[in-house]
């Protein structure tokens, strides 16, 4: 027999896919508001323009966004590329104010948990059932790491620069989202149940 699943579970499942999804998307999104303007004038962003001949602007991003969560850029080693090295990880290179984009995954994904969890976590259950709430992101969040893998390449002519596939899947893909969204759950299952300052008392307390 198969396992039957309720619509509550269906709708809590698709709410944290569509939560997953966005926070992806957003998290990418602030990445190139925040880091494009450095990148084009980076000298080594206009040699692998130059190289390629097209502009880069969204794959560089996309390296950008997947290094702030860990995942290293996989480098073949020739022709331009040579002077990275062959798992690279351009936040780090950079250092400055570019490590504050290890924050953007961090922040979006447990504001994600935390928003399935509101919606769809009572207050009478436990940490450990908002926990698994929150981790439902990694339902939509999941596919596009691994979307973003083929999509954010750099490719000079003799293979392409791109995020670690299996590094991205375990990390950013799934680690991350599970991890980190079912902390936004926690976080949001012991804020629901903090009792207000401005609530009316218990009239038969003492």
């Amino acid at each position: 027999m198969g396992v039957v699943i309720d619509n509550e579970s269906k709708a809590a499942i698709a709410l944290g896919a569509l939560a997953g999804a966005l926070a992806w998307i957003v998290g990418y999104g602030l990445t190139y508001a925040a880091s494009i303007s450095d990148l084009r004038s980076n000298e080594q962003y206009d040699t692998l323009e130059a190289a390629t001949d097209e502009s880069l602007a969204v794959e560089m991003v996309g390296l950008l966004y997947y290094n702030a969560h860990n995942v290293v850029a996989d480098v073949p080693q020739y022709s331009v590329l040579q002077a990275l090295e062959p798992s690279h990880n351009f936040v780090l290179a950079e250092g400055g104010s570019t490590l504050a984009l290890y924050a953007i995954p961090v922040l979006f994904l447990m504001g994600a948990g935390a928003v399935v969890t509101l919606y769809t976590h009572s207050t009478d259950e436990s940490a450990t059932d908002a926990a698994l709430s929150g981790s439902v992101i990694v339902v939509g969040y999941l596919p596009l790491v691994v979307f973003g893998t083929f999509v954010f390449t750099v490719d000079p002519g003799n293979g392409a620069m791109a995020p670690d596939l299996f590094l991205a899947i375990g990390l950013a893909g799934t680690f991350y989202p599970l991890v980190l969204g079912a902390l936004g759950g926690v976080v949001a299952h012991v804020v629901s149940r903090t009792p207000q300052s401005g609530s009316v008392s218990d009239p038969n307390s003492t």
